[in-house]
């Protein structure tokens, strides 16, 4: 039987390989990012300044058309297409300096109505004040959470093992945002808490059934992963929904946020939490 052991954990520690390679996976994306930019991930104009136009339209546009056309003119900006019940939209991200009214003009010229249009400008202060109470606020959310974490269980791996998998999944996010042009705003920043809520919640509904609860331990992982991936579905599933439905923009962005968020987690919920806790308990003698 003492032979056993190592072979099956070494069976079972090949599960953790998924998640490392896209935790490095991540980290590489982030520092090229930085290296590139000097800015480890893409912010909206809510957190660096700028002006946000938004315009409602009939009918679809050509995007990558109009942003060449406007780019000449006004540097670099950001064209995004919005569609929901309601119709069509079109949102451009500039620069504070840059004339509002130059580039609705610039879109008349483009064929585009702006009758039905609207302008927010965010100055580079107030911007720099949004990052860093969200930064603070983000923190400030680990912080606590270990806290409460360590209270529950007051054992160090278990422990470790659920604030492992939540900083693993803010990070691979972050990541894939960078990867799929998902700009990081305070709708963003709000899904990424939601993010931690939802890690670990489904973190310590896994630690709490295996330490405390009673059968045999892979019984227990089964019925975990049971009752796991039941929540996990569920909400991603009404998230998709909502991001197909594309109500607002700010509803769309927690959504894709949350959407790929909750994913990660299942990945480093159950091929890293799980089997570091599965590998912790068997040292431990507790089969």
């Amino acid at each position: 039987m003492a032979e056993e052991a190592p072979e099956k954990s070494k069976r079972y520690g090949m599960f953790l390989i998924v998640p490392v390679i896209l935790l490095v996976f991540s980290v590489v994306v982030l520092v090229n990012g930085y290296m590139q930019t000097g800015e480890w991930f893409i912010r909206s104009i809510e957190l660096k300044g700028g002006t946000l136009i938004t315009v409602n339209i009939q009918s679809p546009v050509d995007v990558s058309g109009l942003k060449e056309a406007l780019e000449p003119r006004f540097g670099a900006i950001s064209v995004r297409e919005l569609r929901g019940f309601a119709g069509y939209g079109i949102m451009i991200e500039v620069e504070a300096e840059v004339d509002s009214g130059e580039v609705l003009d610039a879109m008349e010229g483009f064929g585009i109505s702006t009758a039905d249009s609207s302008i927010t400008t965010i100055g580079p202060a107030l911007g720099a004040s949004f990052w860093q109470q969200a930064q603070t606020a983000i923190i400030a959310a680990f912080i606590f959470m270990g806290i409460i974490v360590f209270a529950i269980f007051r054992t160090s791996v278990p422990s470790i093992a659920v604030m492992l998998c939540a900083l693993s999944d803010i990070v691979i996010t972050l990541a894939l945002m960078q990867v799929f042009g998902i700009e990081l705003s305070l709708a963003g920043f709000a899904a990424l808490l939601m993010l931690i809520g939802y890690s670990v919640d489904t973190d310590i509904m896994l630690t709490t059934k295996l330490l405390k609860g009673s059968g045999l331990l892979i019984e227990r992982i089964k019925g975990a992963l049971k009752t796991g991936l039941t929540m996990s579905f569920t909400t991603i599933g009404v998230l998709a929904a909502l991001l197909l439905s594309a109500i607002s923009p700010v509803l769309s962005q927690i959504a894709a946020v949350l959407l790929i968020g909750l994913l990660v987690d299942v990945i480093n919920t159950w091929l890293q939490n799980c089997v570091l806790l599965r590998w912790y308990m068997e040292r431990k003698g507790i089969t």
